[in-house]
């Protein structure tokens, strides 16, 4: 027993050294033995009425559907209005491209993101001197040069490093 008594301040202080870490533990992690009443009645008095909840969630489940479907008609109707534009109609103008393609719908999704973006898409279908098809995405035009590299830079600061200027003289 002298023992035990002996003993009995060091193994109390291990057992309070392994505690109040325990305990900072649980309460970090969510867990509290003591709950406060008022914070618990605060909790339960900011909780939204559950007839609005529902109602609010179908409202703004009718909203999205109603403006994903005005967004997916401005596409498919901007994909049935854009034609290509021929390369050999360019003349003085400098067109900032985000994308190359030989296959046309490639090129159609790229201009379709880009548009989605904010971008004013257009495709420049072109064919090389071996007779292959090539379709450039453009996100832009300029008339004046220092205008079109004044965005060029802009716009690979802020999206796509490899765009660049396309120009027919």
């Amino acid at each position: 027993m002298y023992h035990f008594k002996r003993w009995l301040p060091f193994i109390f202080m291990i057992l309070l050294l392994l505690f109040f870490p325990a305990l900072m533990f649980l309460r970090k992690n969510g867990f509290s033995f003591f709950e406060n009443k008022v914070r618990n009645e605060e909790i339960l008095s900011k909780k939204p009425d559950k007839i609005q909840a529902p109602d609010s969630l179908k409202r703004t489940e009718n909203e999205t559907r109603v403006v994903g479907e005005i967004h997916r008609d401005s596409i498919v109707k901007s994909d049935k209005d854009e034609r290509p534009i021929v390369a050999e109609n360019i003349r003085d103008s400098y067109f900032i491209i985000a994308g190359s393609f030989t296959n046309h719908e490639n090129a159609k999704l790229a201009a379709r993101k880009y548009r989605s973006l904010g971008y004013k898409t257009s495709i420049i279908s072109m064919t090389d001197p071996n007779g292959i098809k090539t379709e450039l995405v453009s996100v832009n035009n300029f008339n004046n040069f220092d205008e079109a590299s004044r965005y060029l830079r802009e716009f690979q600061s802020k999206f796509d490093l490899k765009a660049w200027i396309y120009t027919k003289k």
